[in-house]
Formats: structure tokens, C-alpha cells, sequence
């Protein structure tokens, strides 16, 4: 079935998609999926700065660029995996 005004879950998907549309990008399912990676690439980086865990040493300067690349390259093909 086709997404239309009628076919919608919600108003906020149908009639009124066109006035939401900027607000997908955080409250969608996609956005879910992208503010929790973000949160557990942040956390996995302070833990990595933390120097009481010895299991875990700081990262690199190339592991923390490759970290921030996942994040500036996220897309919803990243969010569908």
C-alpha cells in the first residue's frame, strides 16, 4: 500500500507530512537508530579516555576520525543494517 494522506499511520505522516517533514530526521525510526549510535560511539570513547579502565587504552587520533566518519556518514542504509 502507498503512503498517501489516507494510508497513514498518523495525521502527523499524512495530512500534515509536508509541516513535519524537517522533524523526521529526529523522531522517525531512523532518527532512533542514529542518536543511539551516536551515543554509544560517545560513550565508548570516554570509556576509552578513561584512564581506570586498563583493558581499554585511549584511542588513537585515527581510531577517534574513523569513529566521527561513522557518525558524519550515517545514512538510512546504515540505520537498515
Amino acid at each position: 500500500m502507498e503512503l498517501s494522506e489516507l494510508t497513514a499511520v498518523s495525521p502527523i505522516d499524512g495530512r500534515y507530512a509536508s509541516k513535519t517533514a524537517e522533524l523526521r530526521e529526529y523522531f522517525s525510526e531512523y532518527g532512533l537508530i542514529y542518536f543511539r549510535v551516536m551515543v554509544e560511539l560517545r560513550w565508548f570513547a570516554y570509556l576509552a579516555s578513561y584512564p581506570g579502565i586498563p583493558e581499554l587504552p585511549p584511542l588513537s587520533q585515527e581510531e577517534s576520525l574513523y569513529l566521527s566518519g561513522i557518525l558524519k556518514d550515517f545514512d538510512s542504509s546504515d540505520a537498515q543494517i
